[in-house]
């Protein structure tokens, strides 16, 4: 992102608060992988939001890879107080499988010595892992239990109901399913209210009556929009895996403010500030409330659009009849 597209995304988000007393904002460093700005470019740039943004700013917090991590750049983000979330999908064997350089290697040890740098400055990051359909979900769970990881979360893969059986062609009927499921009773049987394994805590919470704040779930607005390095002001990235340009604005922070989403592009605006109705087919499910059809692109198809269940809709209502269960059987203990 050239230094004057992140000015003009400031000075937005700026105006942006100021028309709305009280308002707050926060803001994450995204990618592609962020750490290949540099350090010193980094510093810079949240610098300058810390200033500009003042109180209006929230959280400023970075999603990386963690392989460029050194002493420095860790040094540097405990410094300036921003929260980082590393991606780590397990143990060398389960990790390395996807997550590899140009050359085909694993990263896992670039990784863990990034996370172990991220310690050293006294920062301890989240680890989100993208659950593997047919992968060892305890095994992961286990792994990260053994590093001391206690800010977890699982990312259900994004694909469409264009594209799962591409990409998963001989995966069980409920392949997600079996990765979180023993993850779960490993996380329950353990008790430790210090862990917190995101997409449990909240789906648990959501069963006794409480708030989903995630995306993934509850068909609440999303709440946030990206912006990308050309500066163009788009939807939840991960829609792109549904369908060309669909999360697009035609909106630029050069040219627009964030409060010209709903004249330039009413759906996301739609999507953005009230969320979708949920898919026809959920209304009369037990789940509907906590669930609501599950993430945007878990449920689109090119004939249907988003009315549809999620494409892990099988997945999903396993998980929340066991988790369902243990509430149950700790109610009555």
């Amino acid at each position: 992102m050239h230094k004057d597209t992140w000015s003009s995304m400031l000075t937005r988000m700026r105006d942006y608060c100021m028309v709305r007393p009280g308002h707050n904002i926060s803001l994450v460093l995204h990618g592609g992988e962020p750490t290949l700005i540099g350090v010193d470019r980094f510093e810079a740039m949240v610098l300058q939001a810390q200033t500009e943004l003042g109180g209006f700013l929230r959280r400023c917090s970075m999603q990386t890879n963690g392989t460029r991590l050194d002493r420095r750049w860790c040094e540097t983000i405990a410094r300036l107080g921003v929260d980082i979330g590393v991606s780590l999908d397990g143990p060398p064997s389960i990790h390395d499988r996807v997550r590899v350089d140009h050359a085909g290697r694993g990263s896992y040890v670039a990784t863990r010595r990034g996370i172990e740098y991220l310690r050293e400055a006294g920062v301890e990051p989240q680890i989100l892992c993208t659950v593997q359909p047919g992968g060892d979900g305890l095994a992961v769970y286990r792994h990260f239990r053994e590093l001391d990881i206690r800010w977890m979360n699982f990312l259900l893969p994004d694909v469409s109901h264009d594209s799962r059986s591409s990409h998963y062609p001989q995966t069980s009927a409920t392949p997600v399913a079996d990765f979180l499921l023993p993850a779960f009773e490993a996380w329950w049987r353990e008790d430790d209210p210090d862990v917190r394994v995101l997409v449990f805590w909240e789906l648990v919470s959501a069963l006794l009556g409480g708030p989903v704040s995630s995306d993934c779930f509850g068909n609440s607005a999303l709440g946030y929009v990206i912006v990308e390095s050309d500066g163009e002001i788009e939807t939840m990235d991960a829609l792109r895996v549904c369908k060309y340009r669909l999360g697009s604005t035609g909106l630029t922070v050069q040219l627009n403010g964030f409060d010209d989403l709903e004249a330039g592009s009413p759906w996301v605006y739609e999507v953005t500030t009230r969320g979708l109705s949920i898919p026809t087919v959920c209304g009369p499910c037990r789940y509907s409330k906590v669930c609501a059809g599950g993430s945007l692109p878990h449920r689109y198809s090119e004939d249907r659009g988003f009315d549809n269940p999620s494409v892990w809709c099988s997945d999903i209502q396993l998980l929340l009849d066991r988790m369902s269960g243990a509430i149950s059987d700790s109610r009555e203990n």
